[in-house]
């Protein structure tokens, strides 16, 4: 995949938030996310019912997200990086574990300090990110079988 505005990062604590969300998405690794983490980072997305915390937090949380899809991309359209913050605007790719595609767009933001993330919010389209395509049906109805159903909700994609 070509390279998105992820190379326009600055900050090496975003760079290293998009090399552990390559490793998640590539070969389900959450150790770099894990790395990331302090024992108060809160890592939260739109459809989740709550915040994950720490590292441990950190490696349930994006677990679930690699299991939630057969697989996934995501490519980087936008960055804006202040000392403090870094939005990464993205859209992501892949297929659901029925074969259907999937597509959907959201957004990013790293809350940093001095060690790593304080806070991770990620911002999406929920239903775009839950529809299988050919039936209309949820994450929850015909994506996630029994392995990734838990996945699906923890990661916000399953109500």
């Amino acid at each position: 995949m070509a390279p998105g505005a992820e190379t326009q990062l600055t900050s090496s604590i975003a760079r290293r938030f998009v090399d552990a969300l390559r490793a998640v998405e590539n070969d389900g690794d959450p150790e770099g996310m894990a790395a990331l983490a302090g024992t108060g980072t809160r890592w939260t997305s739109s459809g989740a019912a709550q915040a994950s915390t720490g590292p441990e937090g950190a490696r349930e949380f994006w677990d679930a997200y690699g299991r939630a899809y057969a697989d996934i991309t995501s490519h980087f359209t936008t960055v804006t990086e202040t000392d403090s913050r870094a939005v990464l605007e993205w859209v992501s790719t892949g297929h659901h574990h029925d074969g259907q595609p999937v597509r959907y767009v959201g957004v990013t933001v790293l809350d940093l300090d001095d060690s790593g993330v304080g806070d991770v919010r990620l911002y999406f389209d929920t239903t775009a990110a839950r529809a299988v395509a050919t039936s209309g049906a949820t994450a929850a109805d015909d994506m996630l079988d029994d392995a990734t159903a838990a996945s699906g909700r923890n990661s916000g994609l399953a109500p």
